[in-house]
């Protein structure tokens, strides 16, 4: 075998030549994550209220916290209990590079017990991937007594 001297230049060239330029990161925009993400945290407190599984709308490594508390189960958002109804009544939505961060002021009402309590939520969500859509990171919800 003859082996056979290589510039170092002629390397590097080389190299350049073959290595795969980074993709670029996607650009996300408020407008066009709004409807998705709500949607996403919607379903997320209608399952609290049902204290049904919504596991599949949150991250394997999710953490939610409720009034100091974390929680691993239903219902992850403070003050809501079964048998009730469950309404957003305002909400701000900010993007940043792939991490949307929505604060958000939620109501229940129970019908039964003729209560209600307003909740106070910060919620982050990153894109699920794959296949799309958003899947919750990190909540920490609270109520005022």
């Amino acid at each position: 075998m003859r082996w056979r001297a290589i510039s170092l230049p002629a390397v590097l060239l080389a190299a350049a030549c073959t290595s795969a330029s980074p993709r670029a990161p996607t650009i996300y925009l408020p407008a066009a994550v709004e409807e998705p993400v709500t949607a996403v945290i919607i379903a997320a407190l209608e399952a609290d209220q049902r204290m049904g599984p919504s596991d599949t709308l949150w991250a394997a490594e999710a953490t939610a916290i409720a009034n100091g508390e974390i929680r691993h189960a239903p219902p992850r958002f403070a003050g809501i209990e079964m048998g009730g109804e469950v309404a957003i009544t305002n909400s701000r939505l900010e993007v940043r590079q792939s991490l949307v961060w929505v604060y958000l002021e939620y109501r229940w009402l129970s019908l039964r017990e003729g209560t209600a309590r307003e909740g106070k939520a910060t919620v982050l969500l990153t894109p699920r991937q794959p296949g799309g859509g958003w899947n919750i990171v990190h909540s920490h919800s609270s109520v005022s007594q």
